[in-house]
């Protein structure tokens, strides 16, 4: 995992590289009807999904642990895995895992064995991983 520029087609170095915070919003949407209520606040990497994970201490969802949840936009159903990495106070209190995307949730996704899903080429467009119509 890496930070990359598609112009230039090459890593750069988190040392070279400026974090600023910036202003985002929140997405929620139900996965089911009734099921389970996710929040996210990169909707292009619903693509690249593994699971979702909930706080083993979230007596909301505790019930859901080991389940399958439908995967928007995939047609395909990934894991309900719980993990302490999910706050259970912040959005809905459960969190789309996508290892190939985020640092944490990387880590996430090697304490659970789930492999990460890529879903950019070196351009920063989506790649053959996604379904065509996107």
């Amino acid at each position: 995992m890496v930070t990359w520029d598609p112009h230039l087609k090459t890593a750069v170095s988190e040392l070279e590289a400026e974090s600023r915070e910036t202003p985002g919003r929140l997405y929620p949407f139900k996965s089911d009807p009734g099921h389970l209520a996710v929040a996210t606040t990169r909707l292009e990497t619903l693509l690249g999904d593994v699971a979702v994970a909930i706080n083993p201490q979230d007596a909301r969802y505790k019930h859901l642990i080991g389940s399958h949840i439908s995967l928007p936009l995939m047609e395909s159903t990934i894991p309900i895995i719980a993990d302490a990495y999910c706050d259970i106070a912040k959005g809905t209190g459960a969190v789309n895992i996508t290892p190939a995307h985020d640092f944490n949730e990387f880590e996430v996704g090697r304490r659970h064995g789930l492999d990460p899903s890529n879903i950019f080429d070196e351009q920063a467009c989506l790649n053959d991983c996604v379904p065509p119509n996107f």
